[in-house]
């Protein structure tokens, strides 16, 4: 039902403009008026959109033609919602929400061609798009990013790129690509990603996080320099997940080098009963604010939480916490 209210939400929620890279980022690209994080779901067909602005949060859903989404990218310069559908194994590519009631379906204006199989995450550079896909017995045990130029109303697939590393999250960071190695404790960094001709890529570096046993998510804030990283643990558990939390980053990364290791001693983990923690797939980060969004899938079946930027180890609450069913990503705008 259209009130007043949820349209006022609506054009608040969405008063925000491009942001061009995949988990989100803040290294100056974004300009903003108010904040919003989009979350997206594997198990419903819907897109949940959470304002923070103010002390009371206000959050809207639509509906999609996907019923499991993955990674999440929004324009508002085109009003343009970006989704991996898992479902149609293609980017798709929604427009309209500011024109569109709150809980009514979107309307799907484009999509790419149906290339990939088992997507997790999406990332973004320019005019580029760019899929990760974790191997699986769908897509014959390939790893591999697949690159579409988006435009005029189109998406189409510019790149092909196979690789030797399991893959769940991705980022750009200016040239590079930071991207998880799936079933590991390792974070690799891909340089100069889209300048690669098709066919095998492997990472420029690699580097283990000491006390990470399955990493899924990760979020790079490039004005403060912090790298945050999940942990899922056993992913069979619902108690076990943590968010590493890398100060200084650059200088650890580089300092590690290839195949090295951040030690324990460099981080701060947030983990523990109280943290509502048990498979967080999806992190984003308000630097202005510093507050952690974390999508959590294993929890109540779905959780978007948030959390205040830990200064030591701790079993902290979460500041924010409600069901969102399937939380597979978010990303901010801020």
């Amino acid at each position: 039902m259209k009130t007043n209210k949820l349209k006022t939400l609506i054009i608040l929620v969405l008063g925000i403009s491009f942001l061009s890279c995949g988990s989100g980022d803040d290294d100056g690209d974004i300009t903003t008026e108010f904040g919003a994080v989009f979350v997206s779901s594997n198990t419903t067909p819907v897109v949940g959109i959470y304002d923070f602005s103010s002390s009371t949060v206000s959050s809207i859903q639509f509906g999609l033609s996907s019923t499991d989404s993955d990674g999440i990218i929004y324009s508002s310069v085109s009003d343009e919602l970006y989704m991996a559908s898992r479902t149609n194994n293609r980017v798709e590519v929604y427009t309209n929400l500011k024109e569109t009631e709150a809980s009514l379906n979107l309307n799907l204006a484009f999509s790419s061609s149906q290339d990939f199989a088992n997507a997790r995450k999406l990332a973004s550079s320019g005019s580029k798009v760019v899929v990760s896909q974790d191997a699986s017995d769908a897509n014959n045990q390939t790893n591999a990013f697949y690159v579409y130029e988006v435009g005029d109303n189109a998406a189409t697939l510019s790149n092909t790129y196979t690789t030797d590393i399991h893959l769940w999250d991705i980022q750009f960071s200016g040239n590079s690509l930071y991207a998880i190695q799936d079933n590991s404790d390792t974070l690799a960094v891909y340089n100069n990603f889209l300048s690669n001709s098709d066919g095998l890529v492997s990472p420029s570096m690699k580097v283990q996080i000491e006390g990470i046993v399955r990493t899924h998510a990760l979020y790079y804030s490039a004005s403060a320099d912090i790298m945050f990283l999940s942990d899922i643990g056993d992913a069979t558990s619902d108690s076990d997940g943590a968010i590493h939390v890398i100060n200084n980053f650059s200088t650890k990364f580089n300092a590690a080098g290839n195949n090295g290791t951040i030690s324990s001693s460099d981080q701060i983990v947030i983990e523990g009963s109280d943290t509502e923690l048990g498979n967080p797939v999806g992190l984003a980060y308000d630097s202005d604010n510093q507050k952690i969004y974390v999508a959590e899938r294993a929890v109540d079946e779905g959780k978007l939480l948030e959390f205040d930027l830990p200064s030591t180890n701790g079993n902290p609450s979460p500041t924010f916490s409600q069901n969102f069913a399937g939380a597979a990503a978010v990303y901010l705008a801020n």
